[in-house]
């Protein structure tokens, strides 16, 4: 948790005041936010914020949630280890998944500001995951991967398979946001370079030296040490960066993934709090720390989240193609774990 927490600040603080010098330097820099008419400023404060999904939504996963879960229970009874079962169980799982996100972000306001709704989802599915083990006979583990198959054919697939699938579609239409302000990114090229790098050479050996500093796992901690190297990595090339270093993919995904949450809970507070309401430093800043979700969660400051997005996607490339460098994996390694590897010495030895 000191990795996930003093990482993300770290990089959020760096990438957001690095591009923030920068822009002072141009003289572009916005250091204050745009004024509000009193007459917008009225109509805002007497129209009360949408809920994030309508009624209607929640009642028709909630219903398939219900309907799917009573089919699951009289399946696993009367057909055991059938294809019905299987595809009933998926739907369920699916529409529960569903559910519990919706609901957990039509939550009010100040409870969703404090704890992400992905966090209130994923409690309440392991909660039914053990709910229907135990209801079935089975135990949490087997009863889990069902839930996640590692299969998109139709008749195996589970409910967390689709949805991991549906995060690259979601990825990828970022791209629209990017090119209806892309005049923007064009002009401010310079600074999303900086961010770039600011973000994933500080970031790798920034971490790298963080973890070395605390002893990170202990005398055997090798392991842990190189898996959260890739913590303000995307997911998808967090997974291909861990395995080049040697790191346990499953704890970089978890981190990863944890540091989105941390992110699009409270980056946007975070950077308010300290004065930063220049579009490009906001953008930039959140998208380099905090992946997709904190990609997401700027979706409602339009000047600032195709840079978001941008950040996040030259963030994770590049600091994959450094780690493919071997010169800069060797002294990434080296520098996390405080040893020689065997390459490092050959190389001394020439």
């Amino acid at each position: 948790m000191a990795v996930i927490v003093v990482g993300w600040v770290y990089t959020l603080i760096t990438v957001t005041f690095s591009v923030m010098a920068l822009r002072q330097a141009q003289g572009n820099f916005i250091a204050e936010a745009p004024v509000v008419t009193k007459t917008g400023a009225a109509a805002k404060a007497n129209t009360p914020p949408p809920k994030a999904f309508t009624d209607r939504t929640f009642d028709v996963f909630s219903k398939g949630s219900v309907l799917f879960g009573i089919l699951t229970l009289v399946a696993s009874k009367t057909a055991p280890d059938t294809l019905f079962l299987s595809r009933v169980r998926t739907l369920f799982f699916g529409c529960a998944t569903v559910c519990a996100y919706v609901w957990g972000a039509r939550l009010p306001a100040s409870f969703t500001n404090v704890v992400h709704p992905l966090v209130t989802c994923c409690v309440i599915v392991l909660v039914i995951v053990q709910a229907l083990g135990l209801a079935t006979g089975s135990s949490f583990l087997d009863t889990l991967r069902t839930y996640k198959v590692g299969s998109l054919a139709p008749l195996k697939t589970g409910a967390g398979d689709v949805l991991l699938y549906l995060l690259g579609p979601s990825v990828v239409s970022f791209a629209i946001a990017m090119f209806s302000r892309r005049a923007l990114l064009r002009q401010n090229l310079l600074v999303v370079v900086l961010a770039t790098f600011v973000s994933s050479v500080g970031g790798l050996f920034g971490t790298a030296a963080f973890v070395r500093a605390i002893s990170l796992g202990g005398a055997d901690g090798r392991l842990v040490r190189l898996s959260v190297l890739s913590r303000n990595v995307t997911t998808a090339l967090a997974m291909a960066l861990t395995t080049m270093i040697g790191g346990d993919i499953s704890i970089a995904a978890s981190v990863v993934v944890l540091t989105g949450i941390l992110g699009a809970t409270y980056a946007r507070t975070f950077l308010t709090a300290m004065g930063v309401v220049d579009p490009v430093c906001r953008g930039l800043g959140v998208g380099a720390s905090s992946q997709g979700l904190g990609v997401a969660s700027m979706s409602g400051e339009p000047d600032a989240f195709p840079f978001a997005a941008v950040a996040m996607v030259l963030t994770a490339m590049t600091s994959t193609t450094l780690v493919a460098i071997p010169a800069v994996r060797e002294s990434l390694v080296s520098l996390a774990t405080g040893a020689v590897t065997a390459a490092a010495a050959a190389a001394a030895e020439v």
